[in-house]
């Protein structure tokens, strides 16, 4: 037990959004508490002498992004430095994101264009996503916690579990992209799991139809750690919530389930529904919730503006340092970050720097583990210093009750499956079948993920 008197850590990651699209424009209650948010003249160059400001949109349109911003490596240079070359030294201007935008393929492959692109610098009316504002508004906002790549999902994941992607700079797209490292050593990273575990503390992995932490090889033989979303639910009423909750969204939609994990083109209210979820179902056990930390995080900014310059960071390990055009030195953008508590404080703005690896890090701190597992969560900042003396009477409830919206919501289109979906499914086909490359459909896949032979 951490000495603030938190016995259970649940960690909610979402997709791809930036801390300026979901959260820029909220203001805390308490006046002296002031996030570092948007002020409306923050702009991005779509030519020479045309500045696009950033704008506040209440429109219910705005939930759903097709098509998504663009996230790999050399996307996020664009947005990061406004140029395809990282200059030297690497000066941030977050000068990219319009340029970025534009050359993303809309329908028929062909770039959406300039006028397209500048609906990247549309930010959202904290009015329209109710259940992350109010959590801003009640609990302590992280302003300054950024992704630990500037890149995509995958090596953003690996970092918040190992303090580390071992030098992977991607998402792997194919059964057989992946599985040139599955059985090797690339995912074979020491995870925070594993030390938790080592001290005889416990931990699930709450997963609605795929979990990308089964990337991580070390843990299959913990697969019965990793239970169904449902579960969540059960084991907080029954009193059984691991001392660690991991919880994966739901990645692919079908007739009546929408995806919940925000990542464009899904839905952005679906996403509020499922934090709405999460914490109705905590703040419904009394003895649960007065031991309990939320986390609400993001895995990266997903290619949508943020107006923070991202700072450098240090080399993990050696792996991570001998990547030739990458050193993993650089952190990527801001990403929307909440503690939600009894113990932490009401409407607070946090300005300490943060990335993914704070997460291990100050895991480590409260439940006293021996071990760092790599360079950069030995450096990172830990937020247990947002930590109170005693537990206060935390006033909102009923979540889910703020989702008033009436407005149809376009459905997100599945007919051609995102990066992190290919890399899902490619994930669910090696664990299956590795020496295959046919398998059956998403929701064979999906049923039985964790049921399948493991491969070698």
């Amino acid at each position: 037990m951490s000495p603030a008197g938190i016995r259970h850590v649940v960690v909610l990651v979402l997709e791809n959004q930036s801390f300026d699209r979901m959260l820029g424009y909220v203001t805390l209650p308490d006046p002296s508490q002031k996030l570092e948010g948007l002020t409306g003249n923050e702009s991005n160059p779509a030519a020479p002498g045309d500045a696009v400001k950033v704008t506040k949109t209440s429109a219910p349109e705005a939930y759903v992004t097709d098509p998504s911003p663009g996230h790999s490596l050399d996307d996020v240079t664009l947005q990061i430095f406004g140029q395809r070359q990282v200059p030297d030294p690497p000066a941030p201007t977050n000068s990219g994101f319009v340029l970025s935008y534009a050359e993303q393929p809309g329908k028929g492959g062909k770039p959406i264009g300039l006028a397209a692109g500048k609906t990247i610098m549309q930010c959202l009316d904290p009015d329209l996503v109710p259940v992350i504002s109010s959590l801003a508004r009640n609990f302590v906002v992280c302003d300054h916690w950024f992704s630990s790549v500037p890149g995509p999902t995958w090596p953003n994941r690996f970092f918040l579990h190992a303090g580390t992607a071992n030098g992977l700079l991607d998402t792997p797209e194919t059964p057989g992209q992946l599985r040139s490292n599955f059985f090797h050593s690339p995912y074979r990273m020491r995870s925070i799991f594993e030390n938790l575990m080592a001290e005889g503390h416990t931990w699930k992995v709450y997963y609605d139809d795929y979990a990308q932490a089964f990337a991580l090889r070390n843990l299959h033989r913990y697969g019965n750690l990793f239970v169904r979303f449902e579960e969540f639910a059960r084991d907080v009423a029954g009193g059984t919530l691991p001392e660690y909750s991991f919880i994966e969204p739901r990645g692919f939609s079908a007739p009546g389930w929408p995806s919940n994990d925000q990542h464009p083109p899904h839905s952005v209210l679906e996403g509020e529904k499922l934090i709405a979820n999460i914490y109705d179902t905590l703040r419904g056990e009394e003895a649960v919730w007065r031991q309990c930390l939320l986390v609400l995080l993001y895995d990266e900014h997903g290619g949508f503006y943020d107006h923070m310059p991202p700072p450098a960071a240090g080399v993990p390990d050696a792996t991570s340092g001998a990547v030739p055009h990458f050193r993993f030195d650089r952190l990527g953008l801001r990403v929307p970050a909440i503690l939600i508590s009894p113990w932490v404080g009401e409407s607070v703005a946090d300005h300490t720097v943060y990335d993914h690896t704070s997460l291990p890090a100050t895991i480590k701190k409260m439940f006293g583990l021996p071990n760092f597992l790599t360079a950069r969560d030995a450096a990172a900042a830990t937020f247990d210093h947002n930590f109170l003396l005693q537990a206060r009477q935390v006033a909102l409830t009923n979540l889910s009750a703020r989702l008033t919206t009436t407005s149809a919501v376009p459905e997100a289109a599945e007919a051609n499956y995102s990066q992190h979906q290919r890399s899902l499914l490619a994930l669910a086909e090696v664990v299956a079948a590795p020496a295959s490359t046919a398998g059956p459909g998403v929701d064979t896949h999906a049923r039985s993920f964790l049921d399948q032979p493991q491969g070698p």
